[in-house]
């Protein structure tokens, strides 16, 4: 008998606990019975997004040029342009390929760039004076950092897809056709 009623009072227990942690629940309104799957919070989104190159600087407090047509490899067009506090991003595609140029007054490095993608080769390039760090297969440049100063540049293109990157005359004309600066006050 003894055991019996511990037996009761674990089961007791249990559903108790089970109730306790939410899951499935039922409810009667009007009749009907619905049932509501308990709900997930998810982070919010810190990027917006726009087509506004001024709306996009504003917002990041940086002041960018983009690369012009002809420093972009050939059929690449713009597609938006993305921002967070003291970040801008400008994302062009090609079909299934992107090519993403981020910027930023406080963010550098793997940081800036958001590319922890293990690759085969890690070397530097060196464009004019700029000194820029690049990651992929060697031949072709998936992950690309270079600072000037207080700004930060990250230069992507179908990260963690080695063997569909940039050449460096690629990189290097993209670098060479920009511009950019923090917003002065």
């Amino acid at each position: 008998m003894k055991d019996r009623n511990i037996v009761i009072a674990v089961l007791a227990g249990s559903m108790l606990a089970l109730a306790a942690c939410g899951g499935i629940n039922s409810a009667k309104t009007g009749g009907a019975e619905e049932s509501a799957v308990q709900s997930t919070v998810e982070m919010p989104n810190p990027w917006s997004e726009t087509t506004d190159l001024d709306e996009a600087e504003k917002a990041a407090g940086v002041d960018f040029d983009p690369p012009v047509d002809n420093s972009l490899p050939e059929g690449y067009e713009f597609a938006s342009y993305r921002y967070t506090d003291s970040l801008l991003e400008a994302v062009y595609k090609k079909g299934d390929d992107r090519i993403v140029i981020r910027v930023s007054t406080k963010l550098s490095g793997t940081e800036l760039s958001g590319d922890y993608n293990n690759y085969s080769k890690e070397w530097e390039e060196n464009f004019k004076g700029l000194t820029v760090k690049c990651k992929g297969d060697g031949n072709l440049i998936n992950c690309a950092n270079a600072d000037v100063e207080a700004i930060h540049f990250a230069v992507l293109i179908n990260p963690g897809q080695e063997g569909k990157g940039l050449t460096a005359d690629e990189l290097k004309s993209i670098f060479m056709g920009m511009q950019a600066g923090p917003i002065e006050a």
